[in-house]
C-alpha cells in the first residue's frame, strides 16, 4: 500500500430500488488522477473479489438478489499505487 494515496472514506450502502445497490463514498484523491475499485462480498464468511470499478465517488450495483447480504470496500489506485481499503458497508438487496 501507498502511504501517498489517501484510503476513501465514508462509505455508505444502500438499496435504492429492486437489484440495485448503490455505494457512495468520499474520494481521498484529486478526480481524474484515481481509479476506485469496489470489492464486495456476499456474506460475511465468503472472500472478498473486485466487483468493478469507478472513477467518481459512487457506484451502482446492478448485480443484486433480494434479501442477500453484501458487504462493500472500496480503495484507491493510481498507476502502480494502492490505498489501504475504506471501512466496510453492508446493505441488503430489495
Amino acid at each position: 500500500m501507498d502511504p501517498n494515496v489517501r484510503a476513501p472514506s465514508d462509505l455508505s450502502a444502500t438499496a435504492v430500488s429492486e437489484g440495485i445497490n448503490k455505494i457512495d463514498f468520499t474520494g481521498g484523491d484529486a478526480a481524474g488522477n484515481v481509479v476506485y475499485e469496489v470489492w464486495r462480498r456476499h456474506g460475511d464468511t465468503v472472500d472478498w473479489y473486485l466487483h468493478g470499478t469507478t472513477a467518481g465517488p459512487s457506484f451502482e450495483d446492478s448485480e443484486v438478489k433480494p434479501g442477500q447480504y453484501y458487504e462493500y470496500k472500496i480503495r484507491a489506485v493510481m498507476g502502480e499505487s494502492a490505498s489501504e481499503f475504506s471501512e466496510s458497508a453492508v446493505a441488503y438487496g430489495k
